[in-house]
């Protein structure tokens, strides 16, 4: 089976090692100056999917606190933007390359993950998706060397938002400390800015408290918008709020880039960082 080779390289992110280099190293450097201490382990971040002079430095603000850390998977659940499909699709070939390398996946966390409802081997939402593929050189960065397990959901109802988060629960159990669980989206699209500002401002609000019903309710209504709500949610039920809490890192929207506050799509980062140190066998 092959590689998935990287599909928006040299348009959401530079598409030559050097550049993107120098490009991630410029954003965790900006991000660097707010940073504080990850007062406890993180299980899982949460990551805007745009083009990196958009949202890359909300990214590198979760991302940086990563270094150091020794995952040995990292699983990333992302949204379809392009294709739309019923289930989770794990891609069933050896990984993905970016331009800083290959990120194969995870032979033991493939097994796992196929054993959870509504997850299938499938190229579906794997073949142009940006939104798993931009994690990647972020990830690369920061851990070096490292396996992965790609999943896409085709859809985000209920049921599906169900299987995810049954998945990363099992995952987390097999794995424990060993496994970091990234969450791909963005938030309001295509608002003016200070009604974004607010949309997503609630949207944080509630995920800062790691509600996930609440969110569900709320961009069921239209209260709120992320596109990747679902893997959101996934993740953050997944996880659970008995042994876990999210700090949310900042806010930016696209219009701070562009000049034009009518029509933006907003940002954010956080981490969900364990209280339990305890949560799993902690083995990859």
């Amino acid at each position: 089976m092959s590689y998935r080779e990287a599909q928006v390289a040299g348009q959401f992110y530079p598409g030559t090692p050097g550049q993107l280099r120098e490009m991630l190293n410029e954003l965790f450097r900006l991000a660097g100056k707010d940073a504080g201490e990850a007062e406890a382990p993180v299980a899982g971040i949460v990551a805007p999917h745009a083009g990196y002079v958009f949202s890359g430095l909300q990214a590198a603000k979760a991302y940086q606190y990563l270094k150091g850390s020794t995952y040995r998977l990292v699983c990333i659940f992302s949204p379809s933007h392009r294709e739309y499909f019923s289930g989770i699709s794990l891609y069933p070939g050896e990984g993905y390359r970016t331009p800083l390398g290959e990120c194969p996946v995870h032979p033991q966390g493939r097994d796992e993950a196929l054993k959870c409802g509504g997850v299938s081997l499938s190229e579906a939402g794997h073949r142009s998706e940006h939104a798993l593929e931009v994690q990647l050189p972020f990830l690369q960065h920061v851990l070096g060397d490292l396996q992965i397990l790609p999943m896409v959901m085709g859809d985000q109802d209920a049921a599906s938002i169900r299987n995810a988060a049954h998945c990363v629960r099992h995952l987390h159990e097999q794995f424990g400390e060993d496994i970091l669980f990234v969450a791909s989206s963005d938030l309001s699209h295509f608002h003016p800015a200070e009604e974004a500002r607010k949309m997503d401002a609630a949207f944080m609000s509630m995920l800062e408290t790691a509600d996930d019903a609440q969110i569900l309710e709320a961009v069921r209504r239209g209260q709120v918008e992320a596109c990747g709500a679902g893997p959101v949610m996934a993740v953050l039920r997944g996880l659970g709020k008995e042994t876990h809490r999210v700090r949310v890192l900042g806010y930016s929207h696209s219009g701070e880039m562009t000049g034009d506050r009518r029509e933006v799509v907003g940002y954010t980062s956080a981490l969900i960082l364990r209280t339990d140190r305890d949560p799993g066998k902690g083995h990859a």
